[in-house]
C-alpha cells in the first residue's frame, strides 16, 4: 500500500510544480517562476501538494478571500490535479480535504470550486464530497490597453 501525504508547497517544490503544471495546464513557466511566487509573503494562493511514496503526484490551489462587499470570508479552490498514474487512489479527495481544513482554519465559511465545465471526473468528485452548482463564471482574455493619444 502506497503512503500518501499532503502538505503545503514550499519554494523547494518549484521543479515539481513546474513539471505538474506543464502536464495539467500546458504551462511552460520555469521552476524559478514558482519559487519566486511561493516566496512572496503577499501571495493569495496556497498550493497544496500530494506525495505518494515521497514523489509529488498532485496539487491543489487554495485562495482565502476577505471581500469588501460581504462580511463572510470564503475560499476558492482554483486548481486540482493528480498525475494519471496516481489517479483513483483518493489523492484528489485528500487534497480537497486538506484545502477545506486550511480554509476552515482561516475562518472561511464556504468554499467555491473553479473547474472546467467538461471536467467530468472532477465534477463527480466534487459532487460526491457535497459540492453543488453555485454561480456561473464567465471568462474573457483581456487585451493590453493602448497608450492614450495613439
Amino acid at each position: 500500500m502506497a503512503e500518501i501525504k499532503t502538505r503545503i508547497a514550499s519554494p523547494e517544490d518549484s521543479p515539481a510544480l513546474a513539471r505538474l503544471n506543464a502536464t495539467f495546464n500546458e504551462s511552460r513557466l520555469p521552476a524559478e517562476h514558482y519559487a519566486t511566487r511561493l516566496a512572496d509573503p503577499n501571495r493569495v494562493d496556497t498550493p497544496i501538494l500530494a506525495e505518494m511514496d515521497g514523489t509529488i503526484v498532485g496539487f491543489a490551489n487554495l485562495r482565502i478571500l476577505r471581500p469588501v462587499f460581504y462580511e463572510e470570508t470564503y475560499a476558492e479552490l482554483t486548481e486540482l490535479f493528480v498525475v494519471e498514474t496516481a489517479r483513483r487512489r483518493g489523492i484528489g479527495r485528500l487534497l480537497l480535504v486538506h484545502a477545506e481544513s486550511l480554509a476552515t482554519e482561516a475562518g472561511a465559511e464556504e468554499m467555491i470550486i473553479l473547474t472546467n465545465f467538461y471536467n467530468h471526473a472532477a465534477l463527480e468528485l466534487y459532487r460526491a464530497m457535497g459540492y453543488q452548482h453555485h454561480d456561473i463564471s464567465l471568462g474573457k482574455k483581456l487585451e493590453k490597453p493602448t497608450p492614450h493619444g495613439q
